[in-house]
């Protein structure tokens, strides 16, 4: 069967009221969240060697058909992008037959597509394309800075964390508990939410085994419905999570500090969770952290 070639539009020739395939380097990007219908949204703003940025706005009944993007410096590649001018720029929207792959940003990874379509092409031709976008990239995209570990985590702080979650529970109608780790000891105790034994879910013995390096948060609004559906023992980004330093005076010492940890509701800066695939460099270096700490709770079933 001969392989269909694809024509690839740079950034900077994209005309209004056209359909083009693309490829680009994330610059910036919002998780797929709930739009106020019952569609969900990502946005992903994209640049390329010709230094011209695309903002992108991608709608889908289905969380999985949008693009997998864990962070800035990943490399998409569109097909079927629709072109629209909106306030005087270029805008991308998804129509029939849009679909996405995206690989890690990073020199040297392996070029392996994340996708949820069952078929694609790739050819060598789009293998260089990632190498070269990758190569540009390294010199032109800071790396998300945002990405901390908990051990370096300071209160009043907004940034990411990649993790494995261990255990879950619904608090109220408005926000979600989550239990995870990242094999590194915050420099103040997590503060510990209250919630009835039985509706947490999770392995109580590897909780309790692991209590030390465990952190809560709390999630909240739209990133609950996200929550419900996270499998215990998957790794995760969360973006845009927040720090406070907590205050609990006790009746024979005084007043103990902790750390609360938030994600708010709101997609603002790109806030949102994300559950990331095996194999990816982030989850590797995750396990190599938490092994050396104690055993990585077993991935969750598929």
């Amino acid at each position: 069967v001969p392989v269909t070639s694809y024509i690839y539009t740079p950034l900077n020739q994209l005309k209004g009221g056209t359909v083009v395939n693309v490829y680009g380097v994330v610059k910036f990007f919002k998780p797929p969240y709930l739009s106020k219908g019952t569609d969900y949204c990502s946005v992903v703003t994209i640049v390329d060697q010709t230094n011209v940025k695309l903002t992108c706005l991608l709608f889908s009944g289905n969380y999985e058909s949008l693009p997998i993007i864990y962070k800035i410096g990943d490399i998409v590649r569109f097909h079927r992008l629709k072109i629209q001018v909106y306030k005087n720029e270029p805008q991308g929207i998804n129509c029939a037959g849009f679909a996405s792959l995206t690989f890690e940003g990073t020199l040297g990874a392996p070029v392996i597509p994340r996708t949820s379509s069952k078929g694609f092409n790739f050819t060598p031709a789009d293998h260089k394309m990632v190498e070269a976008l990758r190569v540009w990239a390294s010199t032109h995209i800071s790396p998300s800075s945002a990405l901390v570990q908990l051990c370096d985590v300071q209160p009043m702080q907004y940034f990411d964390l990649t993790c494995q979650l261990l255990g879950k529970a619904e608090v109220d109608g408005t926000s979600f508990l989550l239990k995870v780790w990242d094999g590194t000891r915050t420099p103040f105790p997590s503060w510990r939410v209250l919630i009835q034994d039985q509706v947490l879910e999770g392995d109580p013995s590897q909780i309790q085994r692991l209590q030390n390096l465990t952190i809560d948060i709390l999630v909240y609004d739209n990133h609950v419905q996200v929550a419900k559906y996270l499998k215990v023992g998957s790794f995760l980004r969360l973006y845009s999570l927040h720090t406070k330093l907590q205050s609990v005076n006790s009746e024979n010492q005084a007043s103990v500090l902790s750390l609360e940890f938030h994600l708010h509701g709101g997609t603002s800066y790109g806030r949102g969770i994300r559950v990331l695939s095996e194999g990816n460099s982030d989850v590797d270096q995750l396990k190599n952290d938490g092994n050396s700490r104690s055993r990585l709770v077993p991935k969750p079933e598929a």
